[in-house]
């Protein structure tokens, strides 16, 4: 009776509002994009023709920068959810941008790739990659299309954000030098930390956190969860095979764009500014609507969504110039509805007590794609440029791993749906 009672009582105090978390998200999303989107890209471009090395050089090393960085992301990331279920989330996503300021800092200041290199893995040990922020809003909405909603609002923040950055980081590449954006990025990052400092809440009230656990318990239990929830386990896969596709291409989409439409790095932030007005687009316009048709059958609308994204990525491989690139583009905007409906598809079948764990082991398996797609986009990039595989294969790959991805996301949905028919009282399956 006490358990049965203590639910409403706990929902009579109002949930904390999301606006801080998504304006002080903005700031530091738009610190992030300023300085990697295109300028880390371009930055070991430079840093490694200025040592000598070719295209397909730089291309494999890019590769394995960014595989280590998320291969530091795979590391930390559940570590760092399941210590936020225990003490918090401001605490974590303090640390999280205090971590973010220092990193940009020291790559405003890095004279070759060695610590570039360096540095930016050892960045990624308290990047909350969105694990963090998703947790927030799992513990301020309720599960179902409101939670999607939330997201898409935070999926939006993050379009605003991919529309600033890349401008502002092409501009400031091109001014003011190969430093620039990374000290923007920095002072970006600092006034994220004082905003979260001073305006962020508290979203998991003490009587809501985890006890306290082992340090290494956490991985352990995100298999346990997936051991008890078959449908969980089909939608963590397809999270993690469309996060494999996007990985692929988006570790060489910089070079790639030079190399396919022959732009400079100022055409690269504009076509990824355009790419952030996508994001704002599907999110403002085009989720709110699908979640009005769907009504039940957001599996559906995931299927559909990841499946014009593959076609996206075969329509990017075959554009004969860049115009057509950006009609690509806008056609296909509603595919950046799939991760916040995806996301929102896997948080209803997770307790409360547990959104934390479960939004750092699904970063912790985004990135682990990320190293894999990261090291299979570089090597086939490469290639390409070594004239042994079409200038389009890691596109043609991410679309691959998109197919796969919406098989499984069909699969979890039968499952879970079996599993629901399989509750019902034995009267009712004939009704």
């Amino acid at each position: 009776m006490k358990e049965t009672l203590a639910e409403p009582l706990l929902g009579t105090h109002p949930k904390p509002k999301l606006a801080p978390l998504y304006a002080v998200s903005l700031i530091r999303t738009t610190g992030v994009a300023t300085a990697m989107m295109p300028a880390f890209n371009l930055r070991i471009a430079a840093l490694g023709a200025a040592a000598g090395h070719d295209a397909a050089a730089v291309a494999n090393a890019m590769g394995l920068i960014s595989a280590l960085r998320s291969f530091s992301e795979f590391t930390a990331a559940p570590l760092l959810a399941s210590w936020s279920d225990r003490l918090g989330r401001k605490k974590a996503l303090l640390a999280s941008a205090l971590a973010f300021t220092l990193e940009t800092a020291l790559l405003a200041v890095s004279p070759g790739l060695m610590m570039l290199g360096l540095v930016h893995v050892a960045g990624g040990l308290l990047s909350s990659g969105g694990a963090i922020e998703t947790s927030c809003i799992a513990d301020a909405t309720p599960a179902g299309p409101r939670r999607a909603v939330a997201l898409g609002r935070f999926f939006t923040v993050i379009g605003a954000a991919l529309v600033l950055g890349p401008a502002l980081g092409g501009y400031l590449l091109g001014h003011f030098g190969g430093a620039a954006p990374f000290a923007c990025a920095s002072l970006l990052g600092s006034l994220a930390l004082l905003g979260t400092a001073l305006l962020v809440p508290e979203y998991l009230p003490p009587g809501r956190r985890a006890k306290s656990k082992a340090p290494l318990l956490p991985a352990l239990e995100a298999m346990q969860l997936l051991a008890q929830v078959p449908p969980l386990r089909w939608y963590a896969a397809a999270s993690g095979l469309f996060n494999l596709g996007m990985a692929v291409y988006g570790t060489v989409n910089v070079l790639w764009l030079k190399e396919a439409f022959g732009w400079t790095g100022q055409d690269v932030g504009h076509f990824l500014s355009a790419l952030g007005a996508a994001v704002i687009l599907s999110q403002v316009v085009f989720l709110p609507g699908l979640l009005r048709l769907a009504k039940g059958r957001e599996p559906i609308v995931v299927q559909g969504a990841i499946l014009l994204h593959a076609i996206k990525f075969l329509g990017y491989a075959w554009a004969p110039r860049g115009c057509w690139a950006y009609a690509v583009l806008a056609v296909s905007s509603p595919t950046f509805c799939a991760a916040p409906i995806l996301s929102s598809l896997c948080t209803r079948h997770v307790p409360s007590t547990q959104q934390g764990l479960w939004s750092g082991s699904t970063s912790a398996l985004n990135t682990a794609a990320s190293v894999v797609g990261a090291l299979i986009g570089s090597r086939l990039l490469a290639l390409a440029l070594q004239g042994h595989l079409p200038l389009g294969s890691p596109l043609y790959a991410g679309c691959v791993f998109h197919l796969l991805a919406a098989c499984c996301v069909g699969c979890g949905s039968r499952r879970f749906a079996k599993d629901a028919a399989e509750d019902l009282p034995d009267a009712l399956h004939g009704a």
